[in-house]
């Protein structure tokens, strides 16, 4: 058999609240994760009696989030304000059960609803369905919890990568650019349209056949305007030939901007082409 006590037989209790500083009869307030109206004032040693139960009251209260409030629209308690108004940040408080005109502020017969605001909730109460649109921030995920295997199921990209400034000491992540270019009659453009800005650093080309000349040539473009020099296949297959020059007025692409290489060919202009770019605001 249970011992237990009963102090209170009602959700009426005494407490010192939380929210207001000094709340007063008739004022919606916060004791903890729990909200209710208080039933008088505040008394000299601090501490309020409040109606934490389930009721319909009358209680000044604010349209902030613009559109007015409908009849069972949610409500929430404000710290900052002290009232109820429909700004999701507060703490639960209970559902409209009358309107209010958008943007405006006045009385509202509200259904004060007991919950445990923003307390630990149970293992499998909440589950995905129940979560808004962008519910978790980032503030609320922890360094920890993003592992490796998090990043490969979510195939990171250069979309994904910070944009870098010129001496930031975390550094700059970079971007490779890759085109098969086919032995083809020249001058031909093999273009990529960037999606975001980049700044070009490198560019190289690898041989896939032996046979060339040197004026089987490969050169980088920012659309017309010429980024590297010419760069010279030579006749060794699998060759690695880098760009000399690299011209800095020109290396920077805009978003939506072209990124091309000019394939001119003399006798075989197969290759493999790389550029070496990171992202810039």
């Amino acid at each position: 058999m249970s011992n237990a006590e009963v102090i209170h037989d009602a959700w009426v209790l005494p407490v010192v609240v939380t929210d207001p500083a000094t709340p007063q009869g008739g004022d919606p307030c916060r004791w903890g994760f729990l909200t209710g109206v208080a039933v008088d004032d505040v008394n000299a040693a601090g501490v309020t009696v409040v109606d934490f139960g389930q009721r319909v009251h009358t209680l000044h209260t604010h349209d902030r989030v613009g559109g007015g409030i409908a009849i069972g629209d949610t409500l929430f308690y404000a710290d900052a304000t002290n009232d109820i108004d429909n700004v999701t940040t507060g703490t639960a408080f209970g559902y409209a059960y009358s309107t209010l005109g958008g943007g405006l502020d006045g009385n509202v017969n509200v259904l004060h609803v007991p919950g445990h605001g923003a307390a630990t909730l149970g293992a499998g109460v909440v589950g995905a369905a129940n979560l808004a649109a962008n519910a978790v921030v980032t503030a609320g995920i922890l360094n920890a919890n993003v592992t490796l295997a998090k990043m490969a199921a979510e195939s990171v990209d250069g979309s994904k990568v910070a944009e870098a400034a010129a001496a930031s000491v975390i550094g700059a992540v970079p971007l490779l650019y890759h085109t098969t270019i086919a032995d083809v009659g020249a001058p031909t453009n093999y273009d990529i349209t960037v999606t975001s800005k980049i700044h070009v650093v490198d560019a190289w080309i690898v041989n896939l056949a032996a046979g060339h000349a040197d004026n089987d040539t490969m050169q980088l473009f920012n659309t017309a305007a010429a980024i590297s020099n010419a760069i010279k296949k030579t006749a060794a297959d699998h060759f690695v030939a880098h760009a000399t020059t690299i011209d800095h007025a020109a290396a920077d692409i805009a978003n939506g901007g072209i990124l091309r290489w000019i394939a001119t060919k003399a006798t075989n202009i197969a290759c493999e082409a790389y550029v070496l770019a990171y992202r810039v605001a």
